[in-house]
């Protein structure tokens, strides 16, 4: 059984990074030793060069307003469809600056269309003024398509402005409507895809957001629901113990909004285990950003005598939490303890859902996301009649809310 043992004077977000390791990974530190030493007289020393932070811990993005900064904006549609083989003709974007005026021939264009494959393109449009002040880049994606659109892209650190790779997918008709939003999905990973066990290529670490299940595994497989009409965004977290995560996936959040085409009344998130942990706690410290949440053998790891403020920011957001009553890592008492709080202190808007399936374990993620664990489904699972049953699919639920509906 997973203990929480929480001292009263630490955050909900500091208690949380100290246990979401969950025992999967143990990192050991080594090397060096205690005290301080001196150089010898007459000797020069050498000054110590802080290292570069991985790749997965770059600082994050600045999105916020500032008026003395470039603004760049796209010539043409933000999305434009081209067939495999036909040429893509670049638009080109203008850009404006309070004290450089026009600043267009400064534009720097990074163009990764390959018209020879089916694919979702970023073009991307950035450009700096005489202070040094950069814009936030301005992003066209070319959708090079044959019959239908691709149905997944990675994105690892580096091809766009996001502090953090992740797996993407665009519903078939993004773009085809250029007014037209959507709503995002984030999908948060379990701790074994945690980037600093995936080595140090960056596009090939974002091959273990597969191992995890959830959207990113249903669409490399073919076996998503393309009529589901989600933006789905995974990003690869790594190091979750020692950052401040919550704030990462808000710049995420940032940086979602800032490049796609999103509905922000309809941001929806869902997680399992470590996931799980980080939807519920994203739900709590920024509740005006999410429409429902579900989480898969996760919970939120306080209790009734260590409940931080902001707690029952919570009550506003649906939630949906699932959890086998065998559980090896996160024992089932996360989610019921999880929900419990939630009723018993706060007021929530519509009332929490808790599924407990009966002799099952951890791993119940698989059977959850793809939908087939439900009532009726290939691998229904049986669940616990003290509570909800896995009656509609998760996708359905999350869409019945809207921030704007609050």
């Amino acid at each position: 059984m997973l203990m929480f043992n929480i001292r009263s004077n630490l955050s909900l977000k500091h208690s949380i990074l100290a246990i979401i390791t969950l025992g999967f990974f143990v990192g050991c530190g080594g090397g060096g030793s205690s005290g301080t030493t001196t150089a010898p007289t007459g000797t020069v020393q050498t000054p110590v060069v802080e290292p570069d932070p991985p790749y997965w811990e770059i600082a994050t993005p600045d999105f916020s307003a500032d008026p003395d900064r470039p603004v760049v904006t796209l010539n043409g549609d933000k999305v434009v469809f081209i067939s495999v083989g036909e040429t893509y003709i670049e638009q080109g974007a203008s850009a404006t600056d309070a004290q450089d005026g026009n600043l267009n021939n400064a534009i720097t264009i990074k163009n990764s269309v390959t018209n020879t494959s089916v694919g979702d393109y970023f073009v991307r449009y950035q450009v700096t003024d005489s202070s040094q002040k950069e814009a936030i880049e301005a992003i066209r994606i070319v959708r090079v398509v044959e019959n239908l659109p691709i149905s997944h892209s990675r994105r690892p650190v580096g091809v766009s402005q996001s502090h953090l790779g992740y797996f993407e997918h665009l519903p078939d008709d993004y773009g085809v409507d250029p007014d037209k939003k959507f709503p995002l999905l984030i999908y948060n990973h379990g701790n074994g895809a945690n980037v600093e066990f995936s080595g140090d290529d960056p596009l090939r670490a974002l091959d273990t957001l597969l191992q995890n299940a959830g959207p990113p595994l249903l669409l490399s497989g073919g076996r998503w629901d393309r009529t589901l009409p989600f933006v789905v965004l995974a990003p690869q977290f790594g190091n979750v113990q020692n950052i401040d995560v919550p704030s990462r996936i808000n710049a995420f959040v940032d940086y979602a909004v800032n490049t796609y085409a999103i509905d922000e009344s309809q941001i929806y998130f869902a997680g399992w285990s470590q996931g799980g942990f980080l939807s519920m706690l994203y739900a709590v410290e920024f509740s005006d950003r999410v429409a429902a949440a579900v989480s898969v053998s996760g919970g939120i790891p306080v209790s009734q005598d260590t409940l931080p403020s902001s707690f029952c920011d919570i009550e506003r957001v649906p939630i949906w939490a699932f959890h086998g009553d065998q559980d090896q890592v996160v024992d089932v008492d996360s989610s019921i303890d999880s929900i419990e709080l939630i009723e018993a202190n706060c007021q929530p808007t519509v009332a929490p859902k808790l599924t407990i399936f009966t002799g099952a374990s951890h791993s119940i993620q698989h059977n959850v996301f793809n939908l087939s664990a439900m009532q009726g489904g290939s691998a229904e699972l049986p669940s616990d009649p003290n509570y909800m049953p896995y009656d509609q699919s998760i996708y359905e639920w999350l869409l019945q809310y809207d921030l704007d509906d609050r």
